[in-house]
């Protein structure tokens, strides 16, 4: 399937978005170098994409199932350029990110503090029982 569309002014056919996304699949990878080993064609907003990735298959459909619904999500609830619903979508998606950091880093202190209270506890409960030893010699 061949889908033209415009974006900033430039004109993009399906063969320049596959090859952006296999560019930015390579960049975001830690090495480079390595080229990624899956190809996953998938449907976002009723356009065709090649996502190329290092990750299995069934990550990347259920990354761009998520991509697609909260941009479907946005064109539903308003009449918007998909350029726009996009933005909106990618703008919601990275809220949800930014929050769930927020929340998993206050989840690893609370279970720091535990942690310390629990070292705490055993160093005072093997103090007790030393006492308790020494009281009862």
């Amino acid at each position: 399937m061949y889908n033209d569309i415009e974006i900033g002014g430039y004109e993009m056919n399906s063969e320049t978005r596959d090859s952006i996304a296999g560019y930015l699949s390579r960049v975001m990878n830690s090495d480079p170098a390595k080229v990624p080993k899956n190809k996953v064609q998938v449907r976002i907003a009723g356009e065709t994409f090649t996502i190329i990735a290092p990750e299995s298959e069934e990550y990347i459909r259920r990354v761009a199932a998520m991509v697609d619904e909260k941009i479907t999500s946005v064109i539903s609830s308003s009449r918007m350029p998909i350029i726009d619903a996009a933005v909106l979508a990618a703008c919601n998606l990275a809220d949800e990110q930014l929050k769930a950091v927020e929340t998993a880093e206050n989840l690893r202190q609370q279970i720091k503090a535990y942690i310390d209270d629990m070292a705490r506890l055993r160093t005072e409960l093997n103090d007790a029982r030393r006492e308790i030893a020494r009281l009862t010699k």
